[in-house]
């Protein structure tokens, strides 16, 4: 390696698909590769002799959470380009610095459009791909009508949120899985609905449950009975293992001026209030 030529080295660089820049003590940049000036869109003159902190105010949009991932912002007429560090900058005895830069623009580009696509299938699902219940989406759609209903008619309805809190079997060195759980949970759940009752799956551990013409009273009756129940609760690939379930509940019941947006406040805030499990009313 102490024979090796510098201008051998630096064609090397040059021909690199990795965008390199050497900064020296003050942090600098001393010499960029062709690569590199590709990727930002500039010739290495106007790259050449920046400070670092020059370098990304002008080329390159930074972010907190993902320190190492850079947006090339000086795009014009063009796809956008993301950059990424490939590795921690290295340093030689006289303080110059050098870093290594990839193009991670098509990973980006695959991200971004399996999220959209995903973004597509929630808005067309109606199911929550786990339980089968509702999810959030529809769940909210269908709230809607109900609360119109109430206040047209002042019929009652309540609302009961549920968050699984923990869970463990009844049997010793038997560790239930999450999914099993909560495939169990959302089963119980759909026997207990009434045709007009409506169930979802709103969040990770969370199910909601819509309760026409039910008062608050009888919606309580409901939750203590499901929260009795939950205690002795197969799993449904393996019914001879009973699990217990704790679950932390919020309950409202519709009121006179209550919309929606309204209803679903009442109903988060006597969750966050509540220090125990729901009691009998």
């Amino acid at each position: 390696m102490q024979n090796l030529n510098i201008e051998l080295a630096t064609s090397a660089l040059d021909m690199s698909p990795v965008g390199v820049l050497i900064f020296d003590k003050e942090n600098v940049i001393q010499w960029t590769n062709p690569t590199m000036c590709e990727f930002l869109g500039a010739p290495s003159p106007e790259i050449i002799n920046l400070s670092f902190t020059d370098l990304t105010t002008r080329y390159l949009d930074g972010f907190s959470d993902h320190p190492d991932l850079w947006k090339v912002s000086n795009v014009i007429d063009r796809q956008t380009r993301w950059l990424i560090t490939v590795d921690n900058p290295k340093t030689d005895s006289k303080g110059n610095t050098i870093r290594y830069f990839s193009d991670v623009s098509e990973i980006m580009k695959l991200k971004t459009e399996c999220r959209n696509l995903k973004d597509q299938l929630d808005n067309v699902s109606t199911a929550d791909t786990l339980t089968g219940l509702l999810n959030k989406r529809s769940l909210m759609q269908a709230l809607e009508p109900q609360v119109s209903r109430s206040r047209r008619y002042s019929n009652p309805l309540s609302i009961i949120v549920m968050q699984i809190d923990n869970f463990k079997a009844h049997a010793k060195n038997v560790t239930p899985v999450t999914d099993q759980v909560l495939t169990s949970v959302s089963f119980y759940l759909r026997d207990q609905m009434r045709w007009v009752d409506l169930v979802g799956r709103t969040g990770d551990s969370e199910f909601t449950l819509i309760l026409p013409e039910t008062s608050e009273e009888d919606a309580k009756k409901l939750a203590s009975k499901i929260e009795a129940r939950l205690q002795n609760l197969s799993l449904p690939d393996s019914p001879e293992v009973m699990i217990s379930v704790n679950a932390k509940y919020g309950i409202a019941a519709w009121e006179k001026g209550d919309d929606t947006s309204m209803l679903l406040k009442k109903v988060k805030e006597d969750m966050t209030e509540s220090s125990s499990n729901v009691a009998v009313g």
